[in-house]
């Protein structure tokens, strides 16, 4: 009986063990037998997303490795198509190499053209100035008027000091009619002498009672005529102009030459400024109160104004000798020289 009892005791307890360890070993046994797939579930789940945060912040020394070998891959294939495409546009490229190859030759063309031009401007502009014949500080000239049927005398009077000068002319009747008309004709101009020749500043007119003037300004290029009535007259001009006075020293200082030349001045009569051109006709020998003198003969080409002709002395300073002009009616006005002094 005790041993019965003991064994029952034994086996309640064995039974107790075997269930408590089934109840309890469930807890143990499936941590041996659910670790193998326990890893395998975190290497497939939690690995991979670390390990692409793990290539981007270490990119610098392993994609470089991995891609060299991706290199050699892509290169192969791309000369099987390039090569042939390539033909066609290389032969376009061929017509492009010549038009750089002109263009490099252009280029020093484009250099040496500047160059060139620079100089030749300026040489033109230093030689116009032809030297100008002297002329003595004074010279005293007197002529026979002679006007249809009325005479008279005139001086023209020359003074300069080298850099101004001063024209002055004086015409009086004479004979049967200084009796009928006593007034007196005076005209003067003043200005400078330039390598050019003469440039008038003032010019005044005296008829009678009658008075009037005019101013140039040759910074302007503007003439400023103040009649004896009414408002001032302007006119405009270009480059040199004369008067009626200096127009004679002009020619004496410039001495044209003697070859069927044409020659241009603007010149101011009293009146208003004209454009006239002279034609040099040559030398003539002429009959006068001094002798036979050689004479260059000039005369005005024909225009509105009536007829101009001057023969200047070659071996007097070119100075005039003989004059003949007409005026708007016609009438006709000579002067013959009488004396030159010196």
């Amino acid at each position: 009986m005790g041993r019965r009892v003991r064994l029952w005791w034994w086996a309640l307890a064995i039974s107790l063990l075997l269930h408590g360890g089934l109840l309890g070993g469930l807890e143990w046994r499936l941590p041996h037998e659910s670790a193998p797939p326990g890893p395998a579930a975190i290497d497939v789940e939690l690995v991979p997303p670390p390990a692409p945060v793990a290539a981007a912040v270490s990119p610098s020394p392993r994609p470089r490795p991995a891609q060299k070998p991706a290199v050699p891959q892509p290169a192969a294939p791309p000369p099987l198509p390039v090569v042939p495409p390539p033909e066609p546009p290389a032969e376009a490229a061929a017509p492009e190499a010549p038009a750089a190859s002109v263009v490099a030759d252009t280029t020093p063309a484009f250099t040496a053209q500047p160059t060139v031009p620079a100089p030749p401007p300026v040489e033109p502009a230093v030689a116009p100035p032809v030297p100008l014949n002297p002329l003595p500080p004074r010279i005293d000239l007197r002529f026979e008027v002679r006007y249809g049927l009325a005479s008279g005398e005139q001086t023209l009077v020359w003074v300069n000091d080298g850099a101004h000068y001063t024209l002055t002319s004086v015409v009086g009747a004479t004979g049967l009619t200084g009796l009928f008309y006593r007034g007196r004709f005076v005209q003067t101009s003043r200005g400078r002498i330039t390598p050019y020749g003469l440039q008038p500043r003032e010019f005044w007119d005296q008829r009678g009672d009658k008075y009037s003037s005019a101013r140039f300004d040759s910074t302007q290029g503007q003439l400023t005529l103040m009649p004896e009535k009414g408002a001032p007259r302007h006119f405009a001009y270009q480059g040199e102009v004369q008067d009626v006075l200096s127009l004679f020293f002009q020619f004496a200082l410039t001495a044209p030459p003697p070859d069927g030349q044409r020659l241009t001045y603007q010149v101011f009569n009293g009146k208003k400024l004209r454009d006239y051109t002279y034609e040099v006709r040559g030398e003539d020998r002429l009959d006068t109160a001094l002798g036979t003198l050689r004479t260059l003969h000039i005369a005005r080409v024909a225009d509105d104004d009536g007829r101009f002709e001057a023969w200047l002395a070659i071996d007097r300073h070119y100075l005039p000798v003989r004059v003949l002009r007409s005026d708007d009616a016609g009438r006709e006005m000579e002067l013959r020289v009488r004396s030159i002094a010196p």
